[in-house]
């Protein structure tokens, strides 16, 4: 089997999040006392992690939107026909979750709704979400 990556494509949000847009959001320690300065918080998130902001996708976007939009690019970036691939395969953690919604939309599996936004009809293309199973020996 010979497989190869001949392009790749990504997509970020453009709509950012300062972590100064959370100075004033409430903060819970522990036992759920807040916390006195929630600067503070704001101050050793970015020192722990050292991210200064969020990217957040528009309200009208949901997973498969930005995967669509990635997976565009790669198909340009490889110059290849869309019809020709072989494989979709989307990894995520939670689905489609429309804006101010908690119900994640996981059928079809996102990987089928990029290959519909795609237009691919070539039915060899399979698309699909891999699971991961954890497991241990005893």
């Amino acid at each position: 089997m010979n497989i190869k990556i001949t392009g790749s494509g990504s997509y970020i949000p453009a709509n950012r999040i300062a972590n100064a847009h959370f100075k004033d959001h409430l903060f819970l320690d522990e036992s759920g006392s807040p916390f006195p300065q929630p600067a503070s918080v704001i101050e050793k998130f970015k020192a722990i992690t050292g991210i200064e902001e969020r990217r957040y996708a528009d309200k009208n976007q949901v997973a498969s939107d930005l995967a669509f939009l990635a997976g565009q690019r790669a198909i340009e970036d490889a110059a290849i026909d869309p019809e020709t691939l072989d494989y979709i395969i989307v990894a995520h953690n939670y689905g489609d979750v429309p804006y101010a919604k908690i119900q994640s939309d996981t059928v079809p599996s996102l990987a089928t709704r990029v290959k519909k936004k795609l237009m691919i009809r070539n039915p060899k293309c399979v698309a699909y979400d891999p699971t991961i199973r954890l497991s241990r020996m005893e």
